[in-house]
């Protein structure tokens, strides 16, 4: 006849106060690799969030402002006192708009922001045909924009926008010629070619040619004062 395997509380039993002391120790032991763990879960998720505000120049009032989240649940979640719920963290994510998993995938490194090709913002100048598309991200926090342009031949764009003081653009030509009017500067660039020049005033851009124009506009704003 097969003997049954006891189980822990029976064995417990069977070996007396000592048997039933390594049980609770057993169960103790358990239960703090669990805490333990929870532990370090905590402070792995808040160590992220903190390099995800800190790397977008983001203030403790600020983020807790955009999550709808107290400041001081903000900061005690950052220290790892105290873990997120999966409401909080996605309204945390969604203030610094990065995906909530790339705040549990801290081991990952810094987030990745990612936009889809059908996502980029396209614009067309119905008059000039000018032809806009943001690939970067967009974000608040972006330092850098990357703009894709095209320009049908001999058209000219109406005036672009000037940008903050201190605004830096640099652009490269893909294809064709373009010539650019800056404040009271006035350049050609053809294909290869690569301009920089200050971004708070207002330019356009003229197709001169035959072929369509092709150029990236990279637009870096200046640095931000910082937060405290």
């Amino acid at each position: 006849m097969a003997s049954k395997t006891p189980t822990t509380k029976q064995a417990a039993r069977a070996a007396g106060p000592i048997g039933t002391a390594l049980a609770v120790m057993r169960t103790a032991t358990g239960l703090a690799s669990q805490a333990g763990d929870a532990l370090k879960a905590a402070q792995t998720i808040g160590t992220t969030i903190k390099a995800t505000r800190e790397l977008q120049d983001l203030s403790l009032a600020e983020l807790a402002r955009r999550a709808g989240v107290p400041k001081a649940v903000v900061s005690r979640v950052e220290a790892g006192l105290t873990s997120p719920t999966a409401v909080m963290l996605a309204k945390l994510a969604e203030g610094m708009t990065v995906s909530v998993s790339s705040l549990l995938l801290g081991d990952m490194g810094p987030p990745v922001h990612i936009q889809q090709a059908a996502e980029q913002p396209f614009f067309k100048d119905p008059k000039s045909g000018l032809v806009r598309r943001t690939l970067s991200p967009v974000s608040p926090d972006a330092a850098v924009e990357i703009v894709h342009n095209t320009l049908p031949p001999r058209r000219t764009t109406p005036h672009l926008a000037a940008h903050a003081v201190g605004t830096q653009q640099h652009m490269v030509v893909l294809a064709g010629r373009i010539e650019v009017k800056s404040g009271k500067r006035e350049f050609k660039l053809a294909a290869g070619d690569a301009a920089q020049f200050a971004g708070h005033l207002e330019h356009i851009v003229h197709n001169p040619g035959p072929r369509r124009a092709e150029w990236l506009l990279v637009i870096v704003a200046p640095p931000r004062p910082a937060r405290r």
